[in-house]
Order: structure tokens, then C-alpha cells, then sequence
């Protein structure tokens, strides 16, 4: 099952709902690509307000991740994407009750105050990025990173980052959807899951391999990136 996609026209990514087989409770998966389009962030902030708990990433603030992006491509003056955001959802200011799964972050939430994993991550990325959109190209970049399905598997520049920023963070998101579904399996609600779109197969492969939900055909998808 694709999940993000690359193509001539730009990159796009699939609102996968999964339902289950006896329960009434949906997880609907939002892949995030931490940098693209306004009307992306916009788009996807609109859907979480249908929703009845929202399960994300991170803290209640702008994605580290986008924002090394974001550096990069001034610094490399790549102009072929057109204007281009770093993601900044304001959860709080979508009236949905928030799971936080990520351990590493329980002690910041607050928007106004960066945690220093996130400090971490812009210094480790922006050099990466910049030498890699400079040396490569940004689409080169793009084909390389942004395309995901349900089978990808993700991994990092070193094996340690590899355990740290994926799978420790992938065992902690589905142990977080693992106990939404024993306590509310049998309540009619959309469960919203807004991670990274790499995060996503470990999802998909829990919710469907263990927990018997199977994904609904005809998925929507959002455009992120335009080329």
C-alpha cells in the first residue's frame, strides 16, 4: 500500500482510514512530510478537527525537521519547489483531546518552549541537508527520502540513529495505539495518527497484522509538495 508518492507533478500523501473487522473505532493515518505546501498543513488541520482523539508526534510545536529543511533550502537557494512551510499545527487550538506517545518530549509540551532534542535535531540535519540538496539536487532528494509504502524500511545515515529516531519511536507510537484500541475499540470514533509518513509502516503492519483492522479502499490523497 503506498503511503506517500513521488511523481513528475510533485509529491502526495494518502489519508489512509483503517477500520475493523467487529469494532466501530477508525484509526485514520495522516503521513507527514515535515515541509511542503501551506494548503497542505491547512488541509490536514481541517480533517483533524473531525476527529474524536488525534495521536501525534513530538510536541505541540513546529517540527524540528521541517525547520532543517527549511534552513536547507535557503541556504542552498533551491527555488524549483515554490514557497514552501515547515510543519506548525497548532494541535491545542483544534479542540481534539492529543495523545503524546513520545517519552523523550513528556516533560515540553508547550509551544513557546523548544525541547533540547529538538536543538539536537536541527544541528545534526541542516548540515546533512545542505550538503546533500547542494550535491545532489532537491528532486534527487526527494525521490530518495519522501516515497514510502507499507513495506519500506526506514533507516538512517548510522545504525544508532536507526534505534533511536525509528524504531524506539515506532515502539512507543504502536504501544499508544495498542491501548486506544483495548480501552475504546467499542466506541464509534476516528482515532487521527499525525506522524511522520516513515513512521507509517510500523503502524499499518501493528494495526492490521495484530489488531485486525484492514485498510479502506479508495484512500484520499493530499498534495503536498507541487514541482
Amino acid at each position: 500500500m503506498q503511503i506517500t508518492e513521488v511523481s513528475f507533478l510533485g509529491v502526495r500523501s494518502a489519508v489512509v482510514t483503517l477500520r475493523h473487522r467487529t469494532e466501530p473505532l477508525r484509526f485514520v493515518l495522516f503521513p507527514m512530510l515535515h515541509i511542503g505546501r501551506a494548503d497542505f498543513y491547512t488541509a490536514v488541520a481541517d480533517r483533524l478537527r473531525r476527529c474524536h482523539l488525534i495521536v501525534a508526534e513530538g510536541y505541540d510545536g513546529p517540527s524540528s525537521t521541517g525547520r532543517a529543511y527549511s534552513v536547507a533550502l535557503r541556504l542552498t537557494r533551491q527555488r524549483g519547489l515554490g514557497p514552501l512551510v515547515h510543519q506548525d499545527i497548532d494541535y491545542a487550538a483544534l479542540g481534539v483531546p492529543v495523545v503524546w506517545p513520545e517519552g523523550v518530549f513528556r516533560d515540553t509540551r508547550r509551544r513557546d518552549r523548544m525541547p533540547l532534542l529538538v536543538w539536537l535535531d536541527l544541528v545534526y540535519l541542516v548540515p546533512y541537508l545542505t550538503v546533500t540538496m547542494a550535491v545532489g539536487g532537491t528532486r534527487w532528494l526527494l525521490r530518495r527520502q519522501f516515497e514510502i509504502s507499507d513495506d519500506t524500511e526506514v533507516r538512517m545515515s548510522r545504525e544508532f540513529l536507526t534505534r533511536w529516531m525509528v524504531e524506539e519511536r515506532d515502539r512507543e507510537l504502536v504501544e499508544a495505539l495498542t491501548e486506544i484500541h483495548r480501552t475504546r475499540a467499542a466506541e464509534p470514533i476516528d482515532v487521527a495518527v499525525v506522524y511522520g509518513a516513515g513512521h507509517m509502516p510500523a503502524v499499518v503492519h501493528a494495526l492490521a497484522g495484530t489488531l485486525g483492522y484492514r485498510p479502506r479502499r479508495g484512500g484520499e490523497w493530499l498534495t503536498v509538495i507541487d514541482f
